[in-house]
């Protein structure tokens, strides 16, 4: 079960630092 929760907080920063990559193009 801590699997599926570490997966999660995984995707969550990566989907975090994809948001700041792409933010940084813009700047």
């Amino acid at each position: 079960m801590e699997a599926e929760q570490l997966n999660s907080i995984e995707n969550r920063i990566a989907d975090i630092a994809g948001r700041a990559g792409e933010l940084r193009r813009y700047l």
